[in-house]
């Protein structure tokens, strides 16, 4: 698996895990010191953790475009890309995402996740 497919895989993790309130796979899947950045402000990991205890599960969601990646080093890189989703009693959205990862001890995590509306 290149480096693109291991991070939209990982991505792809993190959408359900948020949809099912997956706090454990959430929290084993972010570094101690992430931030997590958006319309809602920015929160470390542990209010991300909390934020996603309560919110309604997605009706779906799905990649817009070719993700893109920048390899910053060895250890770490960027995916960027659009998505739209909607969550249950909730207006869809599309935003463009951001995920920074760092591979720690042989594991990718997520350092910094952005997403900006289109």
């Amino acid at each position: 698996m290149d480096l693109k497919e291991t991070l939209m895989a990982l991505e792809e993790k993190f959408w359900q895990a948020s949809s099912a309130a997956n706090v454990g796979l959430i929290q084993s899947y972010l570094t101690n010191d992430a931030l997590t950045v958006g319309t809602f402000g920015v929160l470390d990991k542990r209010t991300t953790i909390e934020v996603n205890k309560d919110q309604p599960p997605f009706l779906f969601w799905h990649i817009e475009n070719e993700p893109q990646v920048l390899q910053l080093t060895e250890d770490s890189a960027v995916i960027i890309y659009t998505a739209t989703a909607q969550r249950q009693g909730r207006d869809q959205f599309t935003v463009v995402i951001s995920s920074t990862y760092v591979n720690r001890g042989g594991l990718w995590k997520l350092a910094f996740h952005h997403q900006t509306p289109v």
